[in-house]
């Protein structure tokens, strides 16, 4: 087993955004970027299959997401701020989020890791009834289902975060949104095979961090 697939199936292994800056060896790319939305959407879809193809000859090993559980079952008096469309709203974000985990349950030979670290600190209200479990799925390098999953990324049509992962590369791309994706390689070694590569992609503002970061490696 690779190294980056030991991590997302370890339950110590967070994984929560920032992914730069809660990953030592982790660069930032900058995705959509021109005068125009449509020009923006267009370089952040050219951008992305540009790095995907670097991180990615042969297609993604796998694909992994969280499942966010939540606990409605509070007792108190009635939610006067909590309106029909909340509800409403409310209902179809967590139908959405269901049928996604059925779906991938049903399609991917799959494994979850549960009871993962949320957000939420100990003197938070609702910690504790919130909890938050890793879907990992083999995706057996479907180029296609990789593709599909980075233009809905971008187009923010997923009902889930998802994140490729390269077990030959030891990496894992996250596309967050059409502004940029976040790349997390679980070895130094690999950061560093990757730098230059990568490098005409980095989002400008956080450049001097991954320099830094590089040239810790190789000094």
């Amino acid at each position: 087993m690779s190294k980056i697939e030991s991590l997302i199936n370890n339950g110590d292994f967070d994984y929560l955004q920032p992914y730069f800056y809660t990953n030592p060896y982790a660069l930032r790319c900058e995705l959509g970027i021109g005068d125009t939305d449509e020009e923006f959407l267009q370089q952040a879809k050219c951008r992305s299959e540009m790095i995907y193809k670097i991180l990615f000859p042969k297609g993604a090993d796998a694909f992994f997401f969280n499942y966010w559980k939540y606990d409605y079952s509070d007792t108190g008096d009635a939610d006067k701020d909590y309106d029909a469309e909340s509800l409403d709203c409310t209902i179809e974000s967590e139908m959405k989020s269901l049928r996604f985990l059925l779906e991938c349950q049903s399609k991917f030979r799959h494994t979850a890791v549960k009871n993962l670290k949320t957000y939420a600190e100990p003197d938070d209200e609702d910690f504790g009834d919130i909890q938050r479990n890793r879907i990992i799925c083999y995706s057996n390098k479907d180029r296609e289902n990789d593709l599909q999953i980075i233009s809905r990324q971008i187009a923010d049509e997923n009902s889930c975060e998802i994140s490729l992962v390269s077990f030959e590369n030891e990496c894992i791309m996250s596309v967050y949104d059409d502004r940029g994706c976040d790349i997390v390689f679980a070895t130094p070694q690999k950061m560093k095979e990757f730098y230059l590569l990568l490098k005409p992609y980095f989002l400008d503002y956080d450049r001097e961090e991954m320099e830094r970061r590089f040239n810790t490696i190789v000094s």
